[in-house]
């Protein structure tokens, strides 16, 4: 592999992907770019159907459900074919509208096809059932999205009290942890999965999609979709968040609606003073390039085929000081300050990458990066994204952080330039910049599905050749 050419590459990160904008006002992180009116969900692991294991990518969701005035706009856009005279849509000046005082409801009355093609043109889809019954009932297994505490009707519109929706996010003590609104109550919602009553049992334990096809239940003639939460009318069982319902693609009734979902990924980039600006410039590079692997404009991917595009790979740049230099004296302004950093946002990344600092002996500075890298508020950085099942990578070893985190992967033994992923102690560990390419590719393939990283290889010209013909060095990256 030509590195020279590939490390040029990787210094020219295309705006936009990174974070760059002011951070929320209730946050120090960064705020990403098109995710307006969504909520960042940390994945995780849980049990359904009180023995299968699951384990579910992080992900967006829309905060509320999907509203008439969202749908309408939808339809303005040169989706008239989506409209359906039962809707509560009309039409005013030659555009579709919401009916008088309903703007605001969750929009209803609409089939599993029709909420599928307004999530494709917003840019998102419908969640799966797994992400759905994650946000809902979270790794604390809350029996409703609130919590444990019985369904009242300040938190929920159910079992008919007020026999018709309101207005999206009516009811804020029925708010998840994480602030998504109507989980339980309003209108039961569409997931994207067919329906399969044994799928649990069949189902792969990382992020399952759903079956293939959907089965057609004793009696009945059609397949049906997952639908998950409770309705205005429903009783208080059919709102726990893992109580699961069907219903038929074309079904179109007043008590489904839905709201989207977008996958994503977090990386925190931990700086020190003196860091090596090539392994800074592997990870943001390689996730921004991995970000750009979509179908938007036949950019990346072409438009029409069947590979499944990368998620967006959000990354964050802490630091210890307001500009921190590299050992070549390039300055970096960080995101956001580590001291700054609550739980609450450590929380929020998958993973963790650590670029090397190099001491006086080496570059223009002194010992200051590495004496930060290994501080109290480096180390309980770095413990509490790795105790919430996270990944820690380093490059150069890094070996003082690891041991005073009680972090101990594997040791590989021979010579410094070697990489891997130990899985048990969730760490990527490398010997030098060398090999800072692949080690931040090796990271990339922890974040994402097989699949996904083929996709990421066979559509990044850039890193890897026209036809993939740069092959890496080792084969954890291949």
């Amino acid at each position: 592999m030509n590195t020279t050419r590939a490390w040029l590459r990787l210094l020219c990160i295309p705006a936009g992907v990174l974070a760059v904008a002011a951070g929320a006002a209730d946050s120090p992180l960064p705020r990403w770019r098109n995710n307006d009116g969504m909520v960042f969900i940390r994945g995780g692991e849980f049990v359904r159907g009180g023995k299968f294991p699951v384990r579910v990518r992080s992900f967006y969701m829309d905060q509320r459900e999907v509203t008439t005035a969202q749908f309408c706009e939808f339809l303005n856009a040169g989706n008239a074919k989506h409209w359906n005279e039962k809707q509560e849509i009309g039409k005013r000046d030659g555009r579709f509208a919401p009916q008088a005082g309903k703007e605001r409801w969750p929009m209803r009355l609409v089939t599993w096809a029709e909420a599928s093609a307004y999530a494709a043109w917003a840019g998102k889809r419908l969640p799966t059932e797994a992400e759905w019954e994650w946000a809902a009932a979270g790794k604390e297994r809350r029996k409703f999205p609130w919590g444990n505490e019985p369904i009242t009707p300040q938190r929920a519109n159910f079992g008919g009290h007020v026999g018709h929706p309101e207005p999206v996010g009516s009811h804020p003590d029925g708010k998840t942890p994480d602030g998504l609104c109507d989980l339980s109550g309003n209108v039961a919602e569409w997931c994207g999965d067919w329906f399969d009553p044994g799928y649990y049992a069949k189902a792969p334990v990382d992020d399952p999609p759903g079956p293939a096809e959907g089965v057609v239940l004793p009696g009945q003639k059609q397949r049906r979709h997952v639908r998950r939460g409770g309705c205005y009318a429903m009783e208080p069982a059919d709102q726990e968040s893992a109580a699961r319902g069907s219903s038929v693609e074309d079904y179109r009734v007043g008590c489904v609606g839905f709201r989207c979902a977008r996958p994503a990924r977090r990386l925190l980039v931990l700086l020190g003073e003196n860091f090596e600006a090539i392994e800074f410039a592997a990870f943001t590079g390689v996730m921004s390039w991995a970000t750009h692997t979509k179908r938007i404009a036949d950019y990346m991917m072409p438009k029409g085929g069947s590979e499944p595009e990368v998620p967006n790979i959000e990354v964050a740049v802490a630091g210890f000081d307001a500009e921190v230099r590299s050992m070549a004296g390039i300055c970096v302004r960080p995101d956001v300050l580590v001291r700054d950093l609550k739980p609450e946002d450590m929380d929020r990344f998958d993973a963790v990458a650590i670029p090397a600092c190099v001491g006086s002996a080496r570059g223009r500075h002194n010992e200051k990066g590495q004496s930060d890298l290994t501080s109290d508020d480096a180390v309980a950085l770095v413990r509490r994204i790795h105790d919430n099942d996270g990944i820690v990578s380093l490059m150069c070893w890094g070996d003082e952080i690891l041991q005073k985190a009680k972090i101990v992967p594997e040791k590989v033994a021979g010579k410094t330039e070697q990489l891997v992923f130990d899985p048990k102690s969730r760490t990527t560990t490398c010997g030098g910049p060398g090999i800072a390419l692949e080690t931040a590719c090796l990271l990339l393939k922890q974040l994402i599905s097989d699949a996904e990283y083929r996709s990421f290889r066979r559509f990044n010209p850039w890193l890897f050749g026209a036809k993939d013909e740069f092959a890496p060095r080792f084969d954890c990256v291949r």
